[in-house]
């Protein structure tokens, strides 16, 4: 992934970098590379339609296959609604409930130790079940903690490197990625907004300062500058 650009062999992809691509601004201050990809995708997934149609004919997309297409990159959000739960969790806070409830099954205990020969009653062969049970589920949540953090720290090393790093807040790689939704979620509107008033492919409209140096645009540029379709994009 870091072949070629100035981060050489690195290891690993900082997910903070996908929130920075509204930091890249096009030329009216306003279109950011977000913006940029976004249209992109959708020109490309339009591209490949009309390549497999049964004509075989490149067609302008029509407006309606626009908004699906759209709709389908806004979709991102949903399907990783879970990650957004996951973002407002505390990991301290669900083990704080767990061990909660572990110190009041000791307390349980206790008090079905105090059950003598003769005693009249339920009550004690009721607790007793009760005890059974919510050890064994007391033990199976500790180990499915166990496992949930143990692959939290798995994917936060495939991404930042070094999980260590981000040990006093495992759920932080969640936060990343639920403001990114927020973000795109944002980009995707604006763009909806940009293709009903044009009526056009906007992305042409893109325009990179040449004060920016992010690596991924050098790249980008190079492999493409020799479509037409990038010319108001390769400056």
């Amino acid at each position: 992934m870091n072949t070629g650009t100035n981060r050489g062999d690195a290891r690993a992809f900082k997910l903070e970098t996908l929130l920075k691509l509204v930091d890249v601004k096009g030329t009216d201050g306003k279109t950011t590379l977000l913006h940029f990809v976004v249209q992109e995708i959708i020109r490309s997934e339009g591209a490949a339609s009309n390549q497999t149609s049964e004509k075989a004919i490149i067609k302008p997309k029509d407006e309606g296959l626009k908004r699906q297409e759209l709709q389908v990159v806004a979709g991102l959000s949903r399907e990783l609604d879970n990650v957004k739960k996951a973002a407002g969790m505390d990991s301290d806070v669900l083990h704080g409930y767990v061990s909660k409830l572990e110190t009041g099954l000791r307390k349980v205990h206790l008090v079905v130790e105090y059950e003598k020969p003769g005693m009249q009653g339920n009550f004690f062969e009721s607790m007793k079940m009760f005890l059974k049970v919510a050890e064994d589920e007391i033990k199976r949540i500790n180990e499915e903690e166990r496992k949930v953090l143990l692959i939290v720290k798995e994917v936060t090393e495939y991404f930042h490197g070094d999980a260590a790093k981000e040990g006093a807040h495992p759920f932080r790689i969640f936060m990343i990625v639920r403001d990114f939704l927020s973000i795109l979620d944002s980009v995707c509107k604006d763009v909806g907004r940009m293709h009903e008033r044009t009526g056009a492919d906007s992305s042409r409209s893109f325009r990179i300062p040449a004060t920016s140096s992010l690596p991924v645009l050098s790249r980008y540029n190079a492999k493409h500058n020799r479509s037409s379709s990038f010319d108001s994009v390769s400056s």
